[in-house]
C-alpha cells in the first residue's frame, strides 16, 4: 500500500505521548490497514521534525509519541491485523448486484459523520461487518445460491466487502446480465400486476354505474306506481258523485 498523508482524518498527531494516545484512539475501529498506514505516516514525519528540532523538551516529547507509534506496528504486525482488514468491492460490482437489494447503504468516508457526535462511517461500517462477520462463522450458511450471493452474503456486500471478492469482481457481466433480464421481468410483472389492478378498479365503477342506475330506476318505479295509486283513489272517490248525478 503507497505512503499517503497521514492527517487524512483529523485531529492525529506527535507532539507528546499524550498526543500519540489520543491519535491511537482517533484510529480505533478504522481500517486495520489505514491505521497503521497513518501511524507509520505519523513516524514519518516526527523523524523529519526532530532533525529540525534542538529544544530538548520537544525532542523528549516527540521521541515518546513516536515509541507509543512504533509499539503500536509491532504488536499490529505481531498480530497480523491485517488479515482483520475488510477491503472495498469496486462500486461497479456492488451496483451489479443491486437489484438483489432489499435495503442498504454504503458509504466509505472517513471524514463523514454518521450523525451528530456520532463515528464517522468507516468506523461504522467496521462495526458492522464485524457483526456479520461472526454470525457467518457461526452459523457457516450458503454464501451463493444459484450462482448468486445469498442474502448473507448481500447483506456483506452492501457494505463494500466479501470474503470471496475475487469471484464477484470476475463474475459482474454475469450477475448485470442475469439480474438485468430478472430485473426487466420482475418491471414487465409489476406492470401486469398494475394493468390487473386498474382493470379491477374499471370493473368497480362499472358495477357501482350499473347499481345506481338500478337504484334509480327502482325509485322512479316506486314513485310511479304511487303516483297511480292517488289517481285510482281520487277516481274512486269520484265515482258517487258522477253516480249521484
Amino acid at each position: 500500500m503507497s505512503e499517503g498523508k497521514a492527517d487524512t482524518v483529523p485531529g492525529l498527531g506527535f507532539k507528546d505521548k499524550e498526543k500519540a494516545l489520543d491519535s491511537l484512539k482517533i484510529l480505533e475501529g478504522r481500517d486495520p490497514d489505514y491505521q497503521k498506514l497513518a501511524v507509520k505516516g505519523l513516524i514519518g514525519r516526527a523523524k523529519r521534525v526532530i532533525t529540525l528540532t534542538k529544544d530538548k523538551e520537544k525532542l523528549q516529547n516527540i521521541n515518546d509519541a513516536m515509541k507509543v507509534f512504533e509499539d503500536f506496528v509491532k504488536d499490529f504486525e505481531k498480530n497480523n491485523k491485517s488479515k482483520e482488514n475488510r477491503a472495498y468491492l469496486p462500486l461497479a460490482s456492488i451496483e451489479a448486484l443491486l437489484p438483489l437489494k432489499v435495503k442498504g447503504e454504503y458509504k466509505n468516508l472517513r471524514t463523514v459523520s454518521s450523525g451528530d457526535n456520532e463515528p464517522t462511517w468507516d468506523i461504522v461500517r467496521n462495526s458492522a461487518l464485524r457483526k456479520l462477520m461472526k454470525t457467518i462463522d457461526d452459523e457457516d450458511p450458503e454464501l451463493w445460491n444459484d450462482d448468486l450471493p445469498s442474502k448473507e452474503h448481500m447483506e456483506l456486500i452492501l457494505w463494500g466487502y466479501s470474503p470471496e471478492a475475487s469471484k464477484i469482481k470476475k463474475n459482474q457481466s454475469k450477475f448485470e446480465e442475469k439480474l438485468g433480464k430478472d430485473s426487466e421481468k420482475l418491471g414487465k410483472a409489476d406492470e401486469e400486476e398494475e394493468e390487473d389492478k386498474m382493470d379491477d378498479e374499471d370493473d368497480d365503477d362499472e358495477k357501482d354505474d350499473v347499481k345506481e342506475k338500478s337504484d334509480k330506476n327502482s325509485s322512479l318505479k316506486r314513485k310511479s306506481e304511487s303516483d297511480g295509486s292517488g289517481s285510482s283513489d281520487s277516481d274512486s272517490e269520484e265515482s258517487p258523485k258522477k253516480k249521484s248525478k
